[in-house]
C-alpha cells in the first residue's frame, strides 16, 4: 500500500483518452492507499465528467500557459494539503505544475499522452511516456533518456468483459447478420475517420449491408458526414456522437478500426477492443505498433490508404473463425501486457521514485 499524497493536475478542453485515464488513475491510486486530489480549470468539461464519477476536482479559472497566479495557487494547495508529488497531464498542466512544484519544494511528474512538443515537459522532475514512440519523440527534442519512463496505458479487465457479438448487435437493434465496424475517438483528421469512410465505400460493394459506426464527436463531423453522402454510403455510415461508455458499441463490432494517420501516442481504443475479444485493424503509426501484433491480434496497415484498410476488413468479415482467433489472442495480450492494475502500479512506482 502507498502512503503518497498526490495532486493530479489536468487542463483539458474536451474528454478524450487522457481524461478517462485520470479518472481511472484516481480510483486505482485510492485503492492502492494513496491520497489523491485532482485539479482542473473551471469551466472545462472534465469537471462535470469527473463529478459524475465521484471525483470532486479543485477548480478555479486559469489563463493559459502564462499564469503566475495559478502557479502560486497550485503551490499553496500543495503545501496546504501536504502533497508529496504533483502528477500532470497535458502541456499546460505540466508547465504550470512543474513551476508550482519547484515553488513548493516538491517533485513533479509529467505524463505525456501523445506525440507532443517537449517544451512544457522540460521542467518536470520525471516524464512518463505512454509508449516507446512517445519516448523516442521526446528524446529527439532533447529530453534526457534518464528522465523518461515508459508505462503503457491499461484497461480494466473486469469492466471490459467480452460479450457475444450477436447479443451485442441485437441489444443495439442492429441486424445480427450484418457486418459492423467501429471507429472510436475524437473526430479529427489525424484520427483517420475519413480513411475509414473511404474504405467503407470499397467494402460496401461486396457487403452492401455493412455498417460503419463512427463513435465520438469533434470539429470534423460535418465534413465526414458530407464525405459519406458524396460516396453514396450515407446509409452505411452512422454517427453516434460522443458515447460516455463505449463497451456496448464496441462489443457490437465484428472488427474495430483504429485508422490513425499520424500523431497517435498510444491508441487506447485498440487495447479496449482487444480486451473485448475484437480483432483490430490499425494504422501502422505511433504507439499502435506496440499494441497490435500483425496477423495475430489484427492487422497493421499503411496509414491514409483506404484500399490497404479495406482489404483486411473484408478478409475478417469473410472469415469469422480468423476474427475469433484474433479476438482471443488480443484478449490474452491485454491480460499479459495492458491490465489496468498492473499498469497503475507501474505509474505509482514512478511517482514514488521521485519522492525523497
Amino acid at each position: 500500500m502507498s502512503s503518497l499524497r498526490i495532486l493530479e493536475a489536468i487542463t483539458p478542453s474536451r474528454i478524450g483518452g487522457a481524461e478517462v485515464f485520470v479518472t481511472e488513475l484516481y480510483r486505482s491510486f485510492s485503492e492502492l492507499g494513496a491520497e489523491v486530489q485532482v485539479f482542473c480549470p473551471a469551466g472545462r468539461p472534465f469537471v462535470d465528467y469527473a463529478s459524475r464519477r465521484g471525483i470532486a476536482p479543485v477548480t478555479w479559472k486559469t489563463h493559459g500557459k502564462v499564469d503566475p497566479v495559478t502557479v502560486i495557487k497550485l503551490a499553496s494547495l500543495m503545501r496546504r494539503r501536504r502533497i508529496d508529488v504533483i502528477h500532470t497531464h497535458l502541456s499546460t498542466a505540466s508547465l504550470l505544475g512543474a513551476f508550482a512544484a519547484k515553488l513548493a519544494g516538491k517533485p513533479s511528474v509529467a505524463h505525456v499522452h501523445g506525440l507532443n512538443t517537449a517544451t512544457c515537459f522540460r521542467y518536470s522532475t520525471r516524464v512518463i511516456a505512454v509508449s516507446k514512440a512517445v519516448k523516442s519523440h521526446l528524446r529527439k527534442q532533447g529530453i534526457p533518456e534518464e528522465k523518461i519512463r515508459v508505462v503503457h496505458n491499461g484497461v480494466d479487465l473486469i469492466r471490459f468483459q467480452p460479450m457475444d457479438i450477436r447479443e451485442a448487435k441485437i441489444k443495439l437493434d442492429y441486424d445480427p447478420d450484418a457486418p459492423v465496424f467501429g471507429v472510436f475517438g475524437r473526430l479529427s483528421s489525424e484520427k483517420g475517420q475519413r480513411v475509414a469512410i473511404e474504405a467503407m465505400f470499397l467494402i460496401a460493394k461486396e457487403h452492401p449491408d455493412a455498417i460503419l459506426n463512427i463513435v465520438g464527436d469533434g470539429a470534423d463531423r460535418a465534413d465526414l458526414e458530407a464525405t459519406a453522402r458524396a460516396l453514396s454510403i450515407g446509409d452505411n455510415v452512422r454517427f453516434t456522437g460522443f458515447v460516455d461508455d463505449i463497451r456496448e458499441q464496441m462489443s457490437a463490432c465484428d472488427v474495430v478500426i483504429v485508422p490513425s494517420v499520424w500523431g497517435e501516442g498510444f491508441g487506447l481504443a485498440a487495447v479496449e477492443a482487444m480486451a473485448l475479444r475484437r480483432p483490430v485493424v490499425a494504422g501502422a503509426t505511433g504507439g499502435l505498433v506496440e499494441i497490435v501484433i500483425p496477423h495475430e491480434t489484427g492487422y497493421l496497415v499503411t496509414p491514409n490508404d483506404p484500399e490497404a484498410l479495406a482489404e483486411p476488413l473484408i478478409e475478417l468479415i469473410n472469415n469469422p473463425s480468423l476474427a475469433a482467433f484474433m479476438g482471443a489472442k488480443g484478449r490474452a495480450r491485454v491480460e499479459e501486457h495492458f491490465a489496468l492494475g498492473t499498469q497503475m502500479r507501474k505509474v505509482l512506482g514512478v511517482l514514488e521514485e521521485v519522492v525523497p
